[in-house]
């Protein structure tokens, strides 16, 4: 393992520990001001561990912050707590640290996403630690054992829980998955959808919901070539924590209509760190935080079930990651 990086702290942080909890914070963006915050890219944050794999909020607040001080934060959101971000090996408490760290981090600069799921009761919990955190919205991820009536039931109440806006996350390629974004959707805070298939049917087969108000977000840079010129305006990205510029570039190109630019920068700039995150398939989120310390930020271990890079192939990736990233 590569030692931990300075910006580690030397202990696990829960909310009762984060100043940043105190009313100081900026007030998360309305639903009006968010659907337009929101094209672009959507920066998938790893959550960082320390040692011991106890939560490293503060790693994580100064990851993000890293970030907020970018010229391309107008393009950019910061999600925390998805798949990359282990969301669930959290706790609630940690779920609500890493809100709070999060809104923290980004300064009011970039809009604020947390991941919500798991069990009904669960998932209420995680949406409204995200709103008293400060959060601009919250990434819904569906439930396993899914029914039409108990998706768009569990999706309605957890989206009426909150006034921040909120981004469906279907999961698996159920018939109905249209049907129920269009029935949520006409809650005003439901404000798009993040669309893990790789596919084009989904965004398509939404037709008009997909619009100024309504936020089509690919999952991947290869999906959201093929998504964007169907009507796409953001997409969601593993890689953008070690190639923020390229990512930003290939979104502006994108909402400029620009689709050989996009390839372009794919090909020659975001590419290059996707092999990072792909030298092995299970390591997709230890590889992210193996690069990311190799740039001086936090990353630490994963938990399990996620597998650790072995010694031998960290060497690849720290390699890799001080040739293609984008370290300033």
């Amino acid at each position: 393992m590569l030692a931990t990086s300075s910006w580690v702290a030397t202990r696990g942080v829960l909310a009762k520990d984060l100043p940043a909890s105190k009313p100081k914070r900026l007030a998360p963006r309305s639903v009006k001001d968010l659907i337009p915050a929101l094209r672009g890219v959507h920066n998938l944050q790893i959550t960082p561990f320390l040692p011991n794999r106890d939560f490293d909020a503060e790693g994580l607040r100064k990851n993000i912050a890293f970030h907020a001080d970018l010229n391309v934060a107008e393009n950019m959101t910061i999600v925390v707590g998805a798949g990359l971000g282990e969301f669930f090996s959290l706790d609630p408490d940690e779920q609500n640290a890493l809100a709070l760290a999060a809104v923290a981090g980004a300064r009011g600069k970039m809009p604020v996403v947390v991941g919500v799921g798991g069990g009904y009761g669960l998932a209420l919990r995680h949406a409204r630690n995200a709103q008293m955190a400060g959060a601009d919205g919250i990434l819904l991820f569906s439930h396993a054992g899914e029914t039409f009536e108990g998706t768009y039931e569990y999706f309605l109440n957890v989206a009426r829980s909150v006034d921040i806006g909120v981004i469906l996350y279907p999961r698996g390629k159920n018939s109905y998955w249209p049907d129920v974004i269009r029935r949520v959707a006409e809650l005003p805070n439901v404000v798009g959808f993040m669309d893990s298939s790789g596919e084009l049917a989904m965004g398509k087969a939404l037709g008009s919901l997909i619009s100024d108000r309504f936020l089509w977000i690919a999952e991947g840079e290869n999906h959201a070539v093929q998504a964007w010129p169907e009507g796409a305006r953001a997409c969601a990205t593993t890689v953008a924590s070690l190639v923020p510029r390229a990512c930003a570039e290939f979104c502006k190109h994108g909402l400029a209509g620009n689709l050989s630019g996009m390839n372009e920068v794919l090909k020659s700039r975001i590419e290059p760190a996707v092999k990072m995150r792909d030298l092995k398939p299970e390591y997709s989120v230890s590889a992210i935080k193996v690069a990311l310390e190799a740039l001086g930020r936090a990353g630490g271990p994963v938990r399990p079930p996620n597998l650790q890079v072995s010694p031998e192939e960290q060497r690849d990736i720290v390699r890799m990651a001080r040739k293609y990233s984008e370290e300033q």
